[in-house]
């Protein structure tokens, strides 16, 4: 019985001790971390935005070469975008990060709930701040803790266990960011494809790039009319560019119209038949002016060498009379 009833007034000691404590105890741990970074705020923020440069720069998930991403299908830099991981249990486990406010060039704000292999959850908010061209982002980390369970702030640390977890994070970042292109607000949209096997009527030669012009209209015109014989009426003109010549302002270049299904073309000089194989691809549609056109090649550059991609000729572009646009394709491996 004195056994029973001093177990009982330990018991109640360690709940009183509990409740004394959580009172006394952190209610949330949190890591603050900053850096300099040589870039615009514009730049830096267009970057963080995306949930799946997180992923490229944060260091929880690098070590784990079996983890996938999925996301909810919300455009990237969306506010409610949310991406998902599953790695291995002893590494980056299973969880996920939404994208929770935003605000322009100031703040981003995120929640990460960890699932596996154990339960927590957690919010990140960057501070971004000008400095004299430069950019000072700030990294506050924060896991709250409900009572009683706080007590156990007193014995860990996160600023001590991870911090330099974090430090490493932004040195990634400040990397990534330094690295990469500025890109011009204007810059069009890069999208990823698949360019399928397509066949072309053509009539290809070298010409002067101030000649350009008046080589695809009279060129276009008489495969259309003469060749084709109207029978692709509806299909794109199209430009297939070849050898660069920068020095003496040339290029290698054909003037194409996609040859319609079933239709055998009866060929006489210097009309050729050109086949494109079938490739990965990445392209961008701009209004079809030399400056916006100018732009898209830039931004398709970068885009290129950032992701070191190679490019395979011809280098395609796709003219729609309609609404006076060009698709400019890159063909990449």
């Amino acid at each position: 019985m004195k056994f029973i009833r001093g177990v009982l007034l330990f018991l109640i000691f360690v709940v009183i001790s509990l409740f004394v404590l959580s009172f006394l105890a952190p209610d949330k741990q949190q890591v603050v971390k900053s850096i300099v970074i040589n870039a615009p705020v514009k730049k830096v923020y267009a970057q963080m935005i995306l949930l799946q440069n997180f992923n490229n720069w944060s260091v929880w998930n690098q070590s784990d070469s079996s983890i996938r991403y999925t996301t909810n299908q919300l455009p990237d830099g969306q506010v409610g975008t949310t991406v998902m991981w599953e790695g291995s249990a002893l590494l980056a486990g299973k969880g996920k990060i939404a994208l929770t406010g935003l605000i322009p060039e100031k703040q981003i704000t995120h929640h990460i709930s960890l699932l596996e292999p154990q339960k927590l959850e957690a919010d990140s908010r960057f501070d971004l701040r000008d400095q004299n061209g430069a950019t000072t982002v700030t990294w506050t980390f924060t896991i709250p803790s409900e009572k009683p369970w706080n007590v156990f702030n007193m014995f860990f640390n996160l600023e001590k266990e991870k911090g330099s977890d974090f430090e490493r994070g932004l040195q990634a970042l400040k990397l990534i960011i330094e690295k990469a292109p500025i890109r011009d607000q204007n810059a069009p949209k890069i999208i990823t494809a698949h360019f399928p096997l397509t066949h072309y009527v053509a009539i290809k030669q070298r010409v002067l790039w101030a000649d350009l012009s008046s080589f695809f209209t009279t060129h276009f015109h008489h495969l259309e009319h003469y060749t084709l014989k109207d029978s692709a009426t509806a299909s794109l003109r199209v430009g297939l560019f070849y050898k660069k010549d920068e020095k003496a302002l040339q290029s290698d270049v054909a003037a194409a119209v996609e040859i319609p299904a079933g239709f055998q073309p009866q060929l006489q000089t210097p009309e050729e038949r050109i086949s494109v194989p079938a490739a990965k691809a990445i392209e961008a549609t701009v209004k079809n002016t030399p400056a916006l056109k100018d732009l898209a090649y830039k931004t398709l550059n970068d885009y290129a060498a950032e992701k070191q991609l190679k490019i395979k000729m011809p280098v395609i572009e796709q003219y729609n009379a309609r609404d006076s646009t060009a698709r400019i394709i890159y063909l990449v491996e």
